[in-house]
């Protein structure tokens, strides 16, 4: 069970997780968090459960999450008068909240473009960004974060045995999901306030680069249903990762890094 009043004790933040809704059980928290948006909701609220039945990843991927030991949430965000463009920001910012938190806790961890929190070249989490656009302007956002913090080697499927982690593995020791979730919110609070203030100057390769794992590699990646080869140069003010292949560079918002040379990373 996750213990709310804990969360809240180690929270910094004025918006973000001073509404925690608790389930012990959902289908997905992302679809939750819809539902309360059409409900009436306040910005910043979490939604939390011990146990995912049907969790979902970029491009309808399943998300397998193991029950009271991953930590997996939504937050709501309702951003004011941000252009429709930069919802691919928000993925971006929520990985450089986590490995700032994971941080906090002596703990190294990179980023992947565009979503997946990597350790040791294993998948220990992902975000999961939705939003909806009026006017040309971002009215709400979900995130949806989940992240394997105790689970053991016996807790993952054998078709992801090999590509994941947690943070169990990797340290050795059972931790404190509340501890990292309120961790994780108050950094990103902390990067959505900066975003806030002047969204056109805001340079996201300022915060996201310095933990890219891939920036400056020759990458293999699959886009449009083709294997393409390039090298990952950084990221556009909108999110998009920028690739040059042959001489020239191209933005892409659909791209999926399969490999990155030089590196011991396991897609």
């Amino acid at each position: 069970m996750i213990f709310t009043n804990l969360v809240q004790a180690n929270l910094r933040t004025k918006t973000l997780g001073q509404v925690i809704e608790y389930y012990s059980q959902l289908d997905s928290t992302n679809e939750e968090a819809w539902e309360m948006i059409d409900e009436g909701v306040k910005s910043g609220t979490v939604i939390i459960t011990d146990r995912q039945l049907s969790g979902k990843g970029r491009n309808g991927a399943k998300w397998q999450s193991k029950a009271d030991r991953s930590l997996t949430f939504s937050v709501v965000i309702q951003p004011n008068n941000l252009s429709g463009s930069m919802s691919g920001v928000f993925p971006l910012l929520s990985g450089v909240a986590i490995v700032r938190a994971l941080q906090d806790m002596h703990i190294d961890g990179g980023l992947k473009w565009p979503n997946d929190i990597i350790i040791n070249g294993k998948k220990l989490g992902g975000v999961l960004c939705e939003s909806r656009i009026q006017r040309k302007s971002i009215n709400w956002v979900v995130l949806g974060i989940g992240i394997n913090v105790n689970e053991t080697a016996d807790d993952f499927e054998n078709d992801i045995s090999h590509s994941a982690t947690s943070l169990y593995l990797e340290v050795g020791d059972f931790m404190q999901r509340e501890r990292l979730l309120a961790a994780i919110l108050n950094h990103l609070e902390i990067l959505l306030n900066k975003l806030g203030e002047d969204s056109g100057s805001f340079d996201i390769n300022k915060y996201w680069t310095p933990y890219c794992i891939h920036n400056n590699k020759n990458i293999t990646f699959q886009e449009g249903g083709q294997i393409r080869q390039g090298r990952f140069t950084n990221i556009a003010k909108n999110g998009e990762c920028v690739i040059e292949m042959n001489g020239t560079t191209q933005s892409f918002t659909g791209a999926v890094i399969k490999n990155v040379r030089g590196l011991d990373f396991i897609e």
